[in-house]
């Protein structure tokens, strides 16, 4: 249409011209003299980094309102920074115009400059305000939380305090660095405290030279050696732990007098077991001859006494590795285990379909010997604040089951019950034991919803059954199925070698006997998947620590980004009565469904899971981050579980990839496609590579399991990368078919670097990979595809695809979705990823080489082949009729989702503007579509910020493709426009 009225309007204009000439029978002395061409203008464009305006004399510049504007040819502008509250003027550059007072420039052409605005160095004490959450009453509870810290806030660990809100009154509490930024200066700090939950409190941290902090009342004490037994004194409760790995005594010091006395004593042996499906013999960390305990950290306000080995036969046989976490606070006297058995064996072939599970239990738990005066009271927790108690006599248990029903290809969720003491749906997980002084409870997490599960009492034996052997039968194959009915394994199972599972667990002691309420109240605090202590949005996301974030809008608007994300796709598939976008059972919770079924075996429609992949979790932290809203961290947080256990093979694996001969180490990933049968598979496909929120969790938690997966996965890519990505270069090397099989692995890498600052990390598996990109994308090779010219799409060679002439790209061997060509062009989104990934990449790359630990990647090659890529993606890949980005270049029909390159789009459309002001493209003509990135990301952000809940929903639970990735995109997009 526009075409149309442009020609419309020539054709008048030209009719016009032939009928004035016509009546005036030609030129004469008499006829004025044609009137003086106008004078040409030009167009002055602002950047800015920081936060500040820019305006200019005359009008016209008004930044970050307008930021740009047309003057005509000669025009003497005048541009003026005014900066934001807590930010300076650095200075100018571009147009001529340097140092921090007014710019004075004349308009003689296109002209970019650009306004730095840096935030002000403020000495003395700082202060972040945390809110601690309300929720049900517990008391002395250990509390953690990651406090971000922008780069070179602070350097000494000893300069934070915490306070109460109003600063009256120091709050005793402990801090340590999980991260440091390239600069040395801490990136987070560990903050770890004890206190009491249930009502909202404020506090803040105190930061800065000047900042000192008191000792705290009394140390956490560690005594033995790790070769015989650990003891560790909290204060409120002792224990010991011997050189297996168990706790064999435990106190709780009832009367307050300072002394763990013979009466206050509540257990005298405790062991971890498995009960073996193929011999039905018991293993036990007892039995181990290959345990180690270490003292992993000790204090002085936190304990943590890590303990591995091999679960062990009374004959010596070792079944599979057990890893056990005992968590003690000063102050405190609840004891927290995390306790995960892991398959490290090597899988000597890695087969498509294992015939036999490489590892199938038919019970799993830890039990303790109770010391009682008599007979002890028992009460299990029932659901709706029911107990279900008496005396001890004989034995008592508390059985919790379900069942995923999965009946012809449809989901038709679970059923939940529970037995023995008491019955009901779902059981809170809990039990305990009262005799005398001694007060001890039990605590499962997430008991009900990881069924089975079972809690039992025989005599003075206390034993939470993580996998119950009264849970169904023990196979050790996967049941044959027939009819319409899928149905799964009912031992505790792994399917190839490289399995674990994790449960969580506290032993919360007591003075006294507590009131069924009160047990109910602590167990609903302990349950909660949630960050407890919080800083505020402004605060994390202006800290840097978790990218270039901004706040985000309110959840529960009626309109906007968030509140879409979160009311149309959050509560729809999590909020009811069973979420399917967070499934249940000991292998499914945290994963989400994929709709329909993968295959049919014998008829019987086979479901298969997500696996968390693209990005995933990260991407539910960032909007808790954004938001605030704590639903987006619960989600997170199931979901980085389970990855951590399901979805990464935790034992060597040899038999698919080519390496050398040599067995890749654990770390590889089950994401072999969206369609990952029972979570395992038999390779990674790159493309879906990822570490769900491993990273993040990491950062807001302190984690310690999340980093060993992390560390893992690091590695695993450390290992193969050498093989994966050879250079120098050869286009004969590797069957390429889309941009996402690079991207992933890069952000894999990307993460690791950022959660733990490793500039060798950076440097040599990163930073090999970007060079690898580099070497490819300079190698001219033919383009297969589309021709915008004509529109068409065919086998022609429509040239070749050359970095030296501004032609570059990452040429596919055979693209992805190539509809039937032999296409080796782009597909958008997959290109997206790659790009972003490159810029997160560039980003680490600036903040190392200022602490002089750069990658030695060249900055200007890589400025180079992001624009040159954008340039190709946007010519080859964006329908500008239609106004979206296709799914390939061949594959055209429909939109492939903007949801990963408008990232791209918007960061490059600064950074050439700024490149451009500076100086420093030397081919500013060969990016041609680069007046187009603004206009794109624009209207993407428009949209996205005006997006009407309920318009569009999602019921199905996330898969990626629904969020920004990465967030930082409205960040951008926001200092670009200024809204």
């Amino acid at each position: 249409m526009k075409t149309l009225l442009r020609q419309g309007l020539w054709l008048a204009a030209a009719s016009a011209a032939v009928f004035i000439l016509a009546c005036s029978g030609g030129a004469s002395a008499g006829t004025p003299p044609e009137p003086a061409p106008p004078s040409p203008s030009f167009q002055l464009t602002l950047t800015r980094t920081g936060d500040g305006t820019v305006t200019s004399s005359p009008a016209g510049v008004a930044c970050g309102t307008t930021c740009s504007a047309t003057f005509a040819s000669g025009t003497a502008v005048t541009l003026t920074a005014e900066p934001a509250a807590g930010y300076s003027f650095r200075g100018w550059s571009g147009g001529g115009c340097t140092g921090t007072a007014a710019c004075n420039t004349t308009v003689a052409a296109t002209t970019s400059i650009q306004a730095d605005f840096v935030p002000v160095a403020v000495a003395g004490t700082q202060y972040i305000p945390l809110s601690l959450a309300e929720g049900p009453a517990a008391a002395s509870v250990p509390v953690r939380t990651g406090i971000p810290l922008p780069k070179g806030a602070l350097s000494n660990i000893s300069a934070l305090r915490l306070e109460t809100g109003d600063g009256g009154q120091e709050v005793p509490a402990w801090f340590d660095a999980l991260a440091r930024w390239p600069d040395g200066s801490i990136k987070v700090a560990l903050l770890q405290l004890v206190t009491d939950l249930g009502a909202a409190r404020s506090y803040r941290v105190a930061y800065g030279a000047g900042v000192v902090r008191a000792s705290l009342p009394r140390n956490i004490i560690i005594g033995g050696s790790p070769s015989t037994e650990l003891t560790v004194d909290t204060g409120l409760a002792k224990f010991t732990v011997s050189n297996k790995g168990v706790i064999t005594r435990l106190w709780r010091d009832t009367s307050g007098n300072g002394a763990f006395e013979a009466a206050e004593q509540l257990v005298d042996a405790g062991e971890l077991f498995m009960v073996n499906a193929y011999d039905n013999l018991e293993y036990t960390a007892s039995a181990a001859t290959d345990a180690v305990v270490t003292v992993e950290e000790s204090g002085p306000l936190r304990a943590v006494i890590k303990a591995q080995g091999s679960l062990t036969n009374a004959s010596g046989a070792k079944l599979l590795k057990y890893l056990v976490r005992y968590y003690a606070h000063q102050g405190s006297d609840k004891v927290d285990l995390e306790v995960s058995v892991i398959d490290d064996r090597a899988e000597a072939n890695v087969e498509s379909t294992p015939t036999s599970f490489a590892i199938a239990a038919r019970a799993l738990g830890m039990r303790w010997h109770y010391l009682s005066e008599g007979a002890a009271d028992y009460r299990f927790g029932g659901e709706g604040g029911a107990e279900y108690g008496a005396k001890v006599s004989g034995e008592h248990s508390l059985l919790q089951k379900g069942q995923f029903r999965f009946e012809d290809g449809n989901d038709l969720g679970h059923t939940f019950s529970y037995s023995g003491v008491g019955t009901g749906s779902r059981a809170p997980g809990w039990v305990a034991l009262d005799s005398g002084n001694r007060h001890l409870a039990v605590m499962v997490r997430d008991f009900w919803q990881q069924f089975p599960g079972e809690l039992s009492i025989n005599g003075n034996t206390l034993t939470a059954s993580l996998f119950p052997a009264r849970g169904g039968s023990a196979e050790t194959t996967q049941p044959v199925l027939s009819g319409v009915t899928y149905r799964r394994a009912e031992s505790l199972y792994f399917a190839r070698p490289g399995g674990a599972k994790t449960w969580q667990l506290r032993l919360a002691l007591s003075h006294s006997k507590g009131t069924t309420s009160a047990l109910h109240s602590l167990n609903d605090s302990y349950q909660r998947h949630r960050l407890e202590l919080t800083a505020t949005p402004e605060w994390y996301v202006s800290s840097g620590v978790f990218g270039d974030l901004d706040v985000g809008t309110p959840t529960g608007a009626t309109r906007g980004y968030d509140a879409s994300l979160m009311q149309d796709i959050y509560v729809r598939s999590i909020e009811q009565t069973d979420g399917n976008a967070t499934m249940f059972g000991w292998r499914d919770y945290g994963d989400r469904l994929r709709a329909g079924w993968a295959y049919d075996l014998n008829g019987v429609h086979v479901p298969s899971f997500y696996n968390d992949t693209h990005v995933g979790a990260n991407n539910f932290y960032k909007q808790f981050l954004r938001s605030g809203d704590p639903r987006w961290f619960q989600l997170a947080d199931i979901s980085t579980r389970h990855f951590m256990d399901f979805d990464v093979s935790h034992g060597p694996r040899a038999g698919y990839w080519s390496t050398g001969g040599k067995p890749q180490p654990a770390g590889e990933v089950h994401a072999i496609n969206h369609e990952n049968v029972d979570h395992q598979v038999r390779n990674l496909h790159w493309g879906h590579a990822h570490v769900s929120g491993l990273s993040d969790n990491y950062l807001l938690t302190g984690d310690k399991r999340s980093l060993d997966v992390l560390t893992e996965i690091a590695n695993w890519w450390k290992f193969v990368s050498p093989y994966f990505f050879k250079r120098p270069f050869k286009a004969t090397d590797l069957y390429r078919e889309a941009e996402r099989d690079f991207s992933w692995p890069l952000y894999v890498m990307n993460e690791y670097v950022r959660a733990t600052g490793d500039a060798a990390y950076h440097r040599d598996v990163a930073g090999s990979l970007v060079s690898y990109l580099m070497e490819w994308f300079r190698t001219p090779l033919n383009h297969v595809g589309y021709d915008p010219a004509t529109g068409a799409i065919s086998n022609t060679v429509l040239g070749v695809n050359d970095a030296s002439q501004g032609k570059g790209y990452w040429t596919m061997t055979k693209m992805d979705n190539n509809g039937g060509y032999n296409a080796t062009g782009t597909n958008p989104w997959m290109a997206g990823a790659l790009i972003a990934n490159l810029i997160k990449f560039r980003e680490a790359d600036l903040q190392f080489a200022a602490a002089g630990q750069a990658s030695g990647v060249s900055p200007p090659a890589l400025i180079d082949m992001l624009l040159q890529g954008t340039n190709y993606v946007v010519k080859y890949g964006y329908d500008s009729s239609k106004k979206y980005f296709v799914y390939s270049e061949v594959t055209r029909g429909y939109s492939g989702g903007d949801n990963h390159i408008i990232y791209a789009l918007a960061y490059l459309d600064r950074l050439h503007a700024q490149e451009l002001a500076a100086g420093r493209l030397p081919h500013p003509e060969w990016y041609d579509t680069r007046s187009t990135w603004g206009t794109i990301a624009t209207r993407r952000y428009d949209e996205l910020r005006n997006m009407t809940v309920g318009a569009n929903t999602q019921s199905y639970g996330f898969y990626g493709y629904e969020i920004v990735y990465p967030a930082d995109f409205f960040k951008v997009m926001k200092d670009t426009l200024g809204r």
